[in-house]
């Protein structure tokens, strides 16, 4: 399932390089950190970290098309057992529209999100895998090569829902 979304997303990505004749075109890479916002997760899987890309093309005068996938692992955060070991690990892909407010950007985002909780016990691994509905809004700061941004992300139904808080900060490579 893992290697299926990747392949995807980079063949996303391919795309979006086609399309740059037509218009501006840029690749965000970014390390991404999170806080999780509600009791359910907040209690195991306190804070993640991970990378992300983003592909953004011209969309209006005001505002770009965007294409988002990121990777965050969340550990757990309590004692376990010598040689045990559980894990939260979200993969989103996010498409969004960004609105332009120079230097700052506004941008909502909508797509779905793969979450794995991953439990090894030496010489065991189990996973669950789940993909859920995802949306996000995120608003940033772009200075020069350099992007900020402060995202709230949700993915899953309640009760069960994992809310983040997510911070971003990417270098901004562009082509035309």
């Amino acid at each position: 399932m893992i290697k299926t979304t990747f392949i995807g997303m980079f063949i996303i990505f391919l795309s979006f390089q086609s399309l740059a004749q037509q218009g501006n075109f840029q690749i965000n890479l970014g390390f991404d950190a999170g806080i999780t916002l509600n009791d359910y997760y907040q209690n195991q899987f306190p804070a993640g970290f991970g990378a992300s890309v983003k592909g953004l093309m011209e969309g209006s005068s005001t505002g770009q098309l965007s294409l988002t996938g990121n990777y965050l692992y969340f550990p757990i955060d309590a004692p376990l057992p010598a040689g045990e070991n559980l894990s939260l690990h979200l993969i989103p892909v996010l498409a969004g529209y960004r609105l332009n407010f120079q230097p700052f950007f506004l941008e909502p985002q909508l797509g779905g999100a793969l979450l794995i909780n991953r439990f090894k016990n030496a010489p065991i691994t189990y996973s669950e895998n789940q993909v859920e509905f995802a949306f996000a809004m995120e608003l940033g700061y772009v200075l020069e090569s350099l992007e900020l941004s402060l995202r709230y992300q949700h993915a899953g139904p309640s009760p069960f829902h994992l809310g983040l808080l997510g911070i971003r900060a990417a270098y901004i490579l562009t082509g035309r």
